[in-house]
């Protein structure tokens, strides 16, 4: 298995659920049900997400911090694509991808994710 992608699910899956042993959880899982070590890092990540939606998707995870609270209160459905264009820095055509979403719909989400984002963190005064 490809280290890189080892290092893509786990940061997408801990960034999605705030919590490590989710993370690590569904990194094995996701590699058990396709192993292999030139495997498309789209298609781990599409993996990824139906398995976090199966299985996670409904939880409420909680922040420690400001900025992670504001992305954790996003429903999944909008924190995937803002985690991964702004934290993993995939363009829109990937994301598309991952979502089964055209590419201007990912390029939406990704703004409606970042515009309540921004709200949420100017509520609660840490961005100055």
């Amino acid at each position: 298995m490809e280290i890189s992608n080892v290092k893509t699910i786990y940061n997408f899956t801990y960034r999605m659920s705030g919590n490590i042993n989710v993370a690590e959880t569904l990194t094995e899982k996701v590699f058990s049900i396709c192993p292999g070590s030139r495997k498309d890092d789209v298609l781990l990540l599409k993996l990824t997400w139906e398995e976090f939606m199966r299985y996670y998707g409904y939880i409420e995870f909680k922040g420690e911090e400001p900025a992670q609270q504001a992305l954790l209160a996003l429903p999944a459905e909008l924190r995937c694509p803002v985690v991964l264009r702004d934290i993993l820095g995939y363009p829109y055509r990937k994301i598309a991808a991952v979502l089964d979403k055209s590419e201007p719909e990912a390029a939406r989400l990704v703004s409606d994710a970042r515009r309540r984002m921004l709200r949420r963190t100017k509520y609660q005064n840490i961005t100055g």
